[in-house]
């Protein structure tokens, strides 16, 4: 390995990122466990029946990078710290909506509607990550999910494109104005009035209310 080519990540990227993936994974986890509970005819597979478990794990894992953030204040309580919040905020909840929308007929199978499982994970995840981060998206604004709906239809298109028959260059021609498109729509999201939150207290966790 002594010749290999490492890349440095800042500490405090890789908790910013951790403590994300954590917390969406136990709100994506908890939310088709208890849909789940409530509508036994879905399960398709004996393994859902230990979900809870593995859901409380990811929760624990989120509160320990929790408290890790909150022993270093210098990591959210300055301007740099609200820009990399909302970047990495955006950047897990559009990659999760757009891959989980390209795989709808699983979620479908469970009983669930693939855009309001999507919705109230992103809304619960950053309720969730409002007590520590300094600024998240703001979800209530009518134009948040609308632009994640937008880039969906969008993705979808250049996905159709990549399956076309057609030589490499046409591809890129027809997907070059559809991805264009989509980078303007990020930057709008990234640029809308954020949410101001944050606290460096180590306040008790709200039970925040289940839609699945």
């Amino acid at each position: 390995t002594k010749n290999r080519k490492y890349t440095f990540f800042k500490p405090k990227f890789i908790i910013y990122a951790t403590y994300l993936s954590e917390k969406i994974g136990y709100w994506r986890y908890i939310s088709i466990y208890r849909h789940l509970q409530r509508n036994p005819d879905n399960q398709l597979y004996p393994l859902f029946e230990y979900f809870e478990n593995w859901c409380q794990d990811e929760n624990r894992h989120g509160d320990f990078f929790t408290a890790i953030l909150k022993s270093r204040p210098e990591m959210i309580n300055d301007w740099q710290a609200k820009l990399w919040s909302r970047f990495f905020c955006l950047s897990v909840y559009i990659t999760m909506y757009l891959n989980d929308h390209q795989r709808s007929a699983f979620y479908e199978s469970l009983g669930l509607n693939t855009t309001q499982f999507n919705q109230h994970v992103i809304i619960e995840t950053n309720k969730s990550t409002a007590r520590i981060f300094p600024e998240v998206p703001d979800h209530e604004n009518p134009e948040f999910f609308k632009k994640l709906d937008y880039l969906v239809e969008l993705n979808t298109k250049v996905i159709n494109i990549g399956r076309m028959q057609v030589p490499g260059f046409v591809k890129a021609v027809l997907r070059a104005p559809l991805i264009e498109r989509m980078v303007a729509e990020v930057f709008q999201l990234f640029i809308m009035t954020p949410i101001r939150a944050g606290s460096v207290d180590m306040e008790a966790e709200l039970r925040a209310q289940t839609v699945y």
